[in-house]
């Protein structure tokens, strides 16, 4: 602590000095002297003073953030400095702080230690830094004292940008008054006003004065005229208690090597500063109190009244709840006790007034927050409640957000790990692969990673070994110890459930393991919402329970010291526990479930006993099952069973050894059955009471002849039967259920007929997929969304059909179906429907049926291989959501004039319709066109309309082995596919003008394969071999793209390479260095046979964004064809190559407006659009992206801008029009 004594005026000492002079003359010349020295003194002191504390704007921006200032906070070195006037207190109450300070050990500053020819201001102001806490002392004389003021100064400056404790004292003096400088400060004032006039750097040292009085005057501090304080001794002593708490609140040795809650921290403190209330919240040793100890050591100095409760839980048991009440009072209040009426509204109102940070470490119970809490009453606009909990219900209506703390990732666990294992330094040699193992058995968990680091330091690699083993069958009793509270808490059913999980149901769906815990009757619904809220388990994304390692190895130490003798008298086991009861018939009634994951006894023989299972007669839950994916070959001896326990609710029994089920077993408790892989032929003789039967799982039973009668599980949901390929048939009870949700047929190969004339309401997925002897079909449901039927034999399909009105997706492919029933158009949902190949059933008129205006919602119709089908109905159109149509393979001979108005068409596929010999107008949205292989298409009217609408397609356009194309159709093709890709080329200039990087979806791309005809090779542009070297403009901007074009010559011998195989396309300078990447293009055209020389045409954007990019003059573009194992040579010949420039030029600009299928007027407003980007992509930015956003926006355009837009609009309509004449 440091104290200022300092009294007296430089004016009065100069005062006294002068009376020593005994002439009149001299005494006034020395006055004068004495004025000017004053002065010059005055204005050093105050250029020194600006030295030592800079404007706190120039600080501002030396200063990145409040937490850069903490991180540069000086060293401490005094606990106390103290700010006082001594004239006014160093005999009364100064004196009798100082010494009960001293005499509490407290550390503090002096006069005396100042060394002889210091300079006074710098060694007080470096103390003021060095101290933790300053107090300031305010009395009636206070503001008298210069250096008292600029110490004042100082102090405040240490507490925005350092965060000291500034602890304000008033003594006989009202705080109003210093806040406002109102009686003796402000005479004091007019003294330094008078003594700074017209000094304006003096004036702005009064300014500072006067805002740190305001601002100190205004924290929370003691005032000796309140009437809670008779005399100085009672004064000091508050101030003394106060000063020491706040001391050890400055060190905080829980907080001491703490790593790896920064992030969390930082998480809470943004939650702090939108709102007053925050709880933190997770399962016992995350690290809550840390975060909140570390979160309160940060934050208290701003705060008039602070206060933190720690470890509620246990204090409360032991002292009672009025012990933690009463200390909670005291400290923010200030003043002991007694507070007899808790609650009251002077209280209240008392600490609204305050801004105080308050924390409630550790709570576990409504009463303790209704006490602590409701006292409090509202707090102020600026106070701060934190609450730490394991149990988050808690928190509810208590605190406005909630913070929970995780497991730590393995770099944050390994650090704290290593700081107390590896006590002496860095990681040692020999221990890497141990500490992997010790890390992973902490999980994350802050207080295993101690405990378990303090256990193995300084201790050997063979140490660690032993004890990492141990600990995978004895979980560490202090770690457990403090997990176990949060399970020492829980009502005896949720122990249970917890035990299960532990046992059970780790990585188990919640909704299933409720439904299993509820037939158990244990209400789960409430108890897993506890568990969740506890931090005992947690719910993953895809609605898995999840439980922390560490609480599941507690859960089974827990049952283990049931009996730690004898596994058979415990209540739940697994694992090798399981195989050793059974195997030694060791069970007894204690025992309520079993789970035993067959791998771990793969190859080990299981001798089980007829009486078994009555030994467990309290069984509720059998589960023998195999890791999915593995088979585990366990061997178990021939033998009858008596029975399975009557109580046994939960049933799976992997690859079920016996052929039979026991025929004692009453089957009445069971809830979910599962034996997948089974070797049963026969579950049960006659009619079982099923009642609370939900599951039954048989898939892959290949023995099973047939099911029972299921006419008593009236809650079965879900029947899964898959793979059953002995099955013959379905038992009607099955097909008669309300109740079922899930039925899967799919491999049941022997089964002929599925009817029922019942129409479900609950039935949501059904499958028979590859039920080849399936030949007769009639179900339907509400609910199902998807039907496939095309790996069956069916070939009656009824009209019950048309009742499955949510039906979405089916799937006729292949079936031999005599009649397509006309109930298909009933199906107003459906999206995707695929009757290819279906023999005689699909014709022109039935499709005219299908298609009459009664499936809106179609977007995918598969009509491939349809023999029959010889012409599309013109009402194809009214399928006004069709994206995909595919007629591959088909024997369509024309297209109605109708197509072009599926303007939603973006997929048409007519490969292989061989008797096709014209197309029409398409519609203008297509993405993907192929017409390989049709033979005898001779006339194609137009593709125009694929250039019209380009923003964010990608166009592909095939006609391979169209060898009966006349020579004009093929020209018009070419040209058109070429107008196409200078349309994609200037709408992309859009795109790239308001940034690649975030709309280059955007992108468009073309690609387009067409029979090379000789009518077509006088393009300029192309040049025989797989080579050509092009001369590039000297302005990049003059470019917009390429378009890479490859004539190659017929191949044999291209299947054998399959999907593997494209055309590549590289770019190099002229000294062989390559530019960009490799421009590939996968054709599926390439794999197959070529009956003619081939055009293969395609413009990459990207690629070419890059090669015009460099600004290179003279380039080489090299074309090949490779596969994966590299280029093909002497397969297939490149015959010619060739790359169009596609320039910016206006006339290339008009010339592609013209070309578009569009009426003048929206040719124009096109034109505008796309030129004002092109401008922008020049650089000309202001004007043009002012008039582009005006327009895209619709805005009021500005006189400037309405002249450009007209000017614009004149000049592409008269380009326009003038080639309109000229034709």
């Amino acid at each position: 602590m440091i104290i200022n004594t300092n009294s007296t005026s430089f004016d009065s000492v100069l005062l006294l000095s002068l009376w020593s002079y005994h002439h009149i003359n001299i005494i006034i010349t020395i006055f004068c002297l004495s004025f000017l020295l004053s002065f010059l003194f005055f204005f050093s002191l105050q250029f020194t003073l600006r030295r030592i504390s800079p404007d706190p704007t120039e600080s501002e921006n030396t200063s990145s953030s409040g937490s850069a200032a903490e991180a540069h906070s000086p060293q401490k070195k005094y606990d106390v400095f103290i700010n006082f006037r001594g004239e006014d207190t160093r005999n009364t109450l100064v004196s009798h702080l100082l010494s009960a300070l001293e005499n509490e050990g407290i550390e503090i500053y002096s006069d005396y230690l100042l060394d002889r020819g210091d300079a006074v201001w710098p060694a007080l102001a470096s103390a003021i830094e060095a101290s933790h806490i300053s107090i300031l002392v305010f009395s009636p004389n206070y503001a008298s004292s210069k250096w008292c003021l600029e110490e004042l100064v100082k102090i405040m400056e240490c507490r925005r940008e350092h965060g000291q404790v500034v602890l304000p004292l008033f003594y006989e003096i009202d705080p109003s008054d210093v806040r406002k400088q109102r009686g003796s400060f402000e005479g004091a004032f007019a003294k330094h006003v008078r003594a700074v006039y017209n000094n304006e750097s003096n004036e702005e040292t009064l300014r500072k004065w006067r805002n740190a009085l305001r601002e100190a005057a205004n924290i929370s501090g003691w005032d000796f005229q309140s009437r809670l304080h008779r005399d100085d001794a009672h004064f000091v002593k508050n101030i003394v208690i106060d000063v020491l708490q706040k001391l050890y609140q400055r060190y905080p040795n829980e907080l001491k090597d703490v790593v790896g809650i920064e992030k969390t921290l930082e998480h809470v403190e943004l939650l702090l500063e939108s709102v007053p209330k925050v709880g933190i919240w997770g399962m016992g040793g995350i690290g809550k109190t840390t975060i909140a100890r570390a979160l309160f050591a940060k934050h208290f100095p701003q705060y008039d009244s602070v206060c933190f409760l720690e470890n509620i839980r246990e204090n409360s048991e032991k002292n009672g709840l009025e012990s933690l009440s009463h200390r909670l009072l005291s400290e923010l209040l200030k003043v002991e006790g007694p507070f007899s009426n808790v609650g009251s509204a002077f209280i209240r109102k008392r600490l609204k007034s305050k801004k105080v940070l308050i924390v409630l470490d550790d709570v576990d119970g409504h009463d303790q927050l209704q006490r602590l809490c409701g006292q409090l009453g509202d707090l102020g606009e600026d106070s701060k409640l934190v609450i730490t909990t394991r149990n988050k219900h808690l928190l509810n209506r208590r605190v406005d957000k909630i913070c929970e703390v995780k497991e730590w990732s393995y770099e944050e666990s390994k650090k704290l790990f290593i700081l107390h294992a590896f006590s002496e330094g860095p990681l040692q040699e020999g221990y890497a692969d141990l500490l992997d193992k010790a890390i992973q058995y902490a999980g994350g968990i802050p207080l295993a990673l101690k405990i378990l680091g303090l256990h193995l330091c300084n201790r050997s690699p063979a140490f660690w070994e032993s004890t990492l083993s141990k600990l995978k069958e004895y979980p560490d009793e202090d770690i457990v110890k403090v997990l176990k509270v949060s399970y020492d808490g829980l009502h005896r059913l949720e122990k249970k459930i917890f035990l299960d999980i532990a046992f059970f149901f780790n990585l188990k769906r919640k909704n299933d393991v409720i439904r299993i815990l509820d037939a158990f009757g244990f209400y789960a619904t409430t108890g897993i919402q506890i568990l969740e809220d506890k931090a005992l388990i947690s719910i993953g994304y895809n609605d898995e329970i999840l439980m922390h390692d560490l609480l599941i190895d507690m859960g089974l130490d827990i049952v283990a010291k049931e009996c730690e003798e004898n596994p058979g008298r415990r209540s739940r086991l697994r694992g090798k526990d399981v195989y050793d009861v059974l195997e030694n018939n060791k069970g007894t009634d204690t025992v309520e479930g079993i789970i035993l994951d067959l791998s771990e006894i793969r190859g080990l023989h299981l001798h089980l006993s007829a009486d078994t299972f009555n030994k467990l007669s309290k069984l509720r839950f059998i589960q023998f099952y195999e890791p999915s994916g593995e088979r585990c070959d366990v061997v178990y001896n021939e033998i009858t069973l008596n029975s399975f326990p009557d109580k046994t609710r939960y049933f799976q029994w992997d690859r079920y050894p016996f052929k039979s089920f026991p025929s004692k077993f009453c089957p009445e408790s069971l809830v979910e059955f599962h034996m997948p892989h089974s070797n049963v032929e026969q579950l049960w003789q006659g009619m079982q009471d099923l009642v609370n039967l939900e599951f039954i799982d048989l898939r892959e039973c290949k023995q099973l002849l047939e099911l029972p009668d299921f006419s008593r599980a009236t809650k079965l949901k879900w029947a899964y039967l898959s793979g059953c390929e002995s099955l013959r048939s379905i038992h009607p009870s099955l097909l008669s259920m309300d109740s079922l949700t899930t039925l899967l047929l799919d491999g049941c190969r022997e089964l002929k007929s599925l009817k029922t004339r019942k129409h479900f309401k609950s039935l949501q997925q059904f499958n028979v997929d590859h039920c080849s002897s399936l030949l007769e079909f009639s179900l339907s449901s509400d609910l199902i969304e998807r039907l496939d039927l095309s790996t069956t034999g069916v070939e009656v399909l009824h009209s019950t059909i048309g009742r499955s009105r949510n039906l979405g997706w089916l799937n006729l492919e292949g079936l031999r179906l005599k009649k397509v029933p006309d109930e298909l158009s009933l199906l107003t949902s459906l999206k995707e429907l695929r009757i290819s190949n279906c023999g005689q059933a699909i014709n022109k008129q039935k499709l005219h049926v299908i298609c009459d205006g009664t499936l809106p919602s179609l977007q995918i119709l598969h009509l491939k291989d349809c023999r029959m089908l010889s012409e599309l109905p013109d009402n194809i159109s009214s399928l006004s959501s069709l994206l995909e149509l595919s007629l591959k393979g088909s024997s369509v001979k024309r297209l109605p004039a109708s197509m072009k108005n599926l303007n939603e068409l973006e997929i048409l596929s007519l490969e292989g319709c061989r008797k096709l010999q014209s197309l029409p107008e398409l519609p203008p949205f297509i993405k993907e066109f192929n017409a390989d292989n049709c033979t005898s298409l001779a006339k194609v009217s137009t593709l125009k309309p694929f250039s019209t609408q380009m923003k964010g397609k990608h166009k592909y356009i095939s006609f391979k082995n169209g060898t009966k194309l006349s020579e004009s159709s093929l020209l018009s093709i070419m040209e058109d596919i070429e107008y196409t890709m200078l349309s994609a080329a200037f709408h992309n200039v859009e795109v790239r003008c308001f940034g690649l990087a975030t709309h280059s979806y955007n992108y468009n791309t073309v690609k387009a394969c067409f029979p090379e005809k000789s009518v077509q090779k006088s393009s300029p542009w192309r040049t025989r071999g797989s080579s050509i070297n092009i001369e590039l403009p000297n302005e990049p901007f003059q470019l917009l793209g390429f378009v890479y074009c490859v004539v190659l010559s017929p191949s044999r011998g291209m299947k054998q390479h399959g999907a593997h195989t494209h055309i590549q396309c590289e770019c190099f300078r002229e000294n062989g260095e390559k530019l960009g990447y490799t421009s590939k293009w996968h054709y599926k055209a390439i794999e197959e046979e070529l009956d003619s020389d081939h055009v293969f045409l395609w413009y990459d954007p990207f690629h070419s964004d890059i090669v015009i990019g460099q600004c290179e003059r003279n380039v080489c573009f090299n074309f090949s064809l490779t596969d994966e194992s590299g280029e093909l040579d002497g397969l297939v010949r490149i015959k010619e190559c060739g790359v169009r420039l596609i320039w910016s030029s206006e006339s290339e600009f008009h010339n592609f407006l013209r070309s578009l299928d569009l009426k003048n007027i929206d040719k124009v407003k096109l034109g505008i659009k796309l030129g004002l980007a092109l401008d922008m992509d020049r650089g000309n930015w202001i004007n043009s992206r002012k008039l582009f956003f005006a327009l895209d926006n619709e805005e009021e355009l500005e006189e400037s801008l309405k002249l450009n837009l007209e000017s614009r609009h004149r000049v592409i309509l008269t380009a326009i029009e003038t080639e309109t004449n000229n034709t």
